[in-house]
């Protein structure tokens, strides 16, 4: 019965519709089961995702609890200005570009590394272990993590202290070492989860490549450079779309558990200032405005990343 209504609705869709809209209709009666599979996940990025995206109006008016969003007055550009205007905001900004860059050149090519690594590894059970290892932190939250790492490096009762016979010091309230204990961290933590994903692409080569490449007398970094590489470039690029897309919301979590106002010189993000002076300060507005300046810079540098893959012959996300 399926088959025929199938094909009566092609025979009709070849006679009253034209071509392109023709061969999209087919494609989705062939595969309407498919579809249908995907209207529970379009009905919760609609209510979940889309809906809240009318609170943007709040960066244009004085919001306030009491009038709510229809009865609030609208003020333009108001706190744009303020917000460009206000010192505070111009180092959140300049620490979460430095970060995230830090981030980029660290966190983003180790686990490839890692990957690339145990891909040449040939006992299998010690390569899986040494996976699960690196993956298992993936799974702690950041609250956990923050917790072992303060506790680690107190000056009065953490474990470095008494290795030191209480002569350390708190990493943690030292500007200058926030950064880097936040880059350390991340890899740990969150290195192993990437290196899955890259193992996973790795797997998927055609083994006849690597068994034609040592035909023609390839060593081993060779098949890295030229099979390896080459075969999960793809997966990288479209990884690091997905990176730059969030660079400027990455690490709200952990730079929250970990910080403290010893080290907001180095420390603050946009989002823990977006966070502080919303909650503290009951400056909602304000902190839309900033929350949308940030959504926006990060979906330019979405598009722009995504426009120089495509420039490079590579698959993009869009």
């Amino acid at each position: 019965m399926d088959a025929e209504v199938i094909k009566t609705s092609e025979l009709f869709i070849k006679k009253n519709s034209k071509p392109g809209f023709n061969k999209n209709l087919k494609h989705i009666l062939r595969y309407k089961y498919m579809y249908l599979m995907l209207i529970p996940v379009l009905i919760w990025y609609a209510i979940f995702c889309y809906v809240p995206m009318y609170g943007i109006t709040m960066a244009f008016q004085d919001y306030t609890m009491s009038k709510g969003f229809f009865h609030s007055p609208f003020v333009g550009l108001k706190h744009f200005k303020e917000l460009f205007g206000e010192e505070d905001f111009w180092r959140a900004f300049w620490n979460t570009v430095i970060i995230a860059v830090y981030r980029l050149l660290t966190a983003f090519p180790v686990p490839i590394i890692i990957a690339l690594l145990l891909n040449e590894v040939r006992h299998l059970k010690f390569r899986k272990a040494v996976q699960t290892i690196i993956y298992l932190p993936h799974f702690i939250s950041w609250v956990i993590v923050a917790s072992i790492f303060i506790t680690f490096f107190s000056p009065e009762t953490g474990l470095l202290a008494a290795m030191t016979n209480g002569h350390a010091s708190d990493l943690l309230t030292r500007p200058e070492m926030f950064r880097p204990v936040l880059i350390l961290t991340d890899i740990w933590k969150e290195s192993g989860f990437a290196t899955v994903i890259y193992i996973a692409a790795m797997a998927s080569i055609n083994s006849e490549h690597y068994e034609a490449a040592v035909i023609d007398g390839a060593g081993r970094w060779s098949l890295v450079r030229h099979v390896t590489i080459p075969g999960i470039r793809n997966v990288i690029f479209i990884m690091f779309i997905l990176i730059i897309g969030k660079v400027l919301t990455w690490g709200f979590d952990q730079v929250y558990n970990f910080y403290n106002p010893m080290v907001y010189a180095t420390g603050d993000i946009l989002d823990t200032y977006i966070y502080r002076t919303s909650m503290g300060g009951n400056k909602f507005s304000y902190a839309a405005a900033a929350g949308l300046l940030k959504s926006v810079i990060c979906a330019v540098l979405l598009i722009i990343a995504n426009r120089i893959v495509k420039a490079f012959g590579q698959e993009s996300v869009y």
